[in-house]
């Protein structure tokens, strides 16, 4: 029984790391694309926090949640949306003063900035 040349070896390991990136890369892709879309929906919060609290309406906010709800398919981003509602549950509550809103909104922020 012959076991072959070397070229024969070497192209049959070129051919099972090839099957290799061919599976990996799919999934590697797909989890950068849902990491990206984590991070630029905790900025879009963020901002959109902030704006709602310098001018004291939320409806902004309130819309741009929830498209994003509908639309967003990471299990992983749930903690961030409850962060955004308690965001406009303080923003719209009247008996705090404006320095009790921004302490709360600044610790609530602190986990959007992780």
């Amino acid at each position: 029984m012959e076991i072959g040349s070397l070229s024969e070896w070497v192209t049959a390991a070129a051919e099972i790391a090839a099957v290799c990136v061919a599976l990996f890369l799919p999934y590697y892709e797909k989890r950068q694309e849902k990491k990206k879309r984590t991070r630029n929906l905790k900025l879009v919060l963020r901002s959109l926090v902030n704006a709602a609290l310098e001018t004291g309406s939320t409806s902004n906010l309130k819309s741009y949640l929830k498209i994003s709800y509908l639309i967003n398919d990471n299990d992983n981003d749930k903690p961030i949306f409850s962060v955004a509602q308690q965001a406009i549950t303080i923003i719209d509550d009247e008996t705090l003063s404006e320095l009790e809103k921004k302490k709360e909104i600044d610790e609530l922020l602190q986990y959007l900035k992780k």
